[in-house]
């Protein structure tokens, strides 16, 4: 950590002080390449993800915990909470994701008859909340970005500049998506849904045979993953 009064040494702006490009033309180029699915195959998608949630089909969520040895714990709170208890957890983190990005944009980073070739792109969640089964196959919380953006999306990145372009990138993806987000925002802060969580983690508290550290860590996640989609403002 720098001493007091220290100016902090950022490589990012050192290397945009090069000159080599501005950090305006490198923003605008990862906003503009990074590939989105399409507004109404997204809608028909979106629809398709919430009905099976809500009909106990299987729905997929990434693992909780060290080796996800505590994906259990969420899964019993989504029985409980939404009925479904066929939550699964991704083999790969982002196979899932990777299916519905690649079935609606028509585009592929591996090898594929009925998809167009792509390469040096990963599979980004725009929001996060991978934990969260109506977010980590959201076709609106998904997209193809430019791996040389990765240092201004990963979650090793700080920094103002960092900022400024997560903001940017967040601004753009929810213009994109407007009315299905905010179709979840409203799902998401409902007053019955959230005092069914409360009813439950209050319960759980009291009665769980889990360890104390485990249930504390399970409600700091879920008091992070079910959150409404809020858009900061430069």
């Amino acid at each position: 950590m720098p001493q007091e009064g220290k100016i902090m040494r950022d490589s990012y702006e050192r290397f945009f002080s090069e000159g080599y490009i501005s950090k305006e033309q490198f923003f605008d180029f990862g906003i503009r390449e990074t590939i989105y699915a399409p507004l109404d195959a997204a809608k028909n998608r979106w629809e398709e993800l919430k009905q099976r949630i809500k009909s106990n089909q299987p729905v997929y969520m990434r693992g909780f915990g060290r080796n996800s040895n505590g994906s259990h714990m969420f899964q019993e709170f989504y029985k409980h909470i939404l009925g479904n208890e066929n939550v699964l957890i991704d083999p790969t983190n982002n196979k899932e994701p990777t299916t519905v990005i690649r079935d609606l944009t028509g585009y592929s980073k591996t090898k594929s008859a009925k998809h167009e070739p792509i390469r040096n792109y990963q599979i980004s969640h725009i929001f996060g909340r991978t934990k969260n089964i109506y977010t980590f196959t959201a076709p609106w919380n998904i997209v193809y970005l430019p791996k040389i953006i990765d240092p201004f999306t990963g979650h090793e990145a700080k920094g103002a500049l960092v900022d400024e372009y997560r903001v940017a990138f967040q601004q753009k993806s929810y213009s994109n998506f407007e009315p299905l987000i905010e179709n979840y925002n409203k799902m998401i802060s409902d007053k019955v849904f959230k005092q069914r969580i409360d009813s439950y983690l209050e319960y759980i508290s009291r009665n769980s045979r889990y360890p104390q550290a485990d249930i504390d860590k399970l409600v700091k996640s879920i008091d992070e993953e079910l959150t409404p989609i809020s858009i900061q403002n430069t």
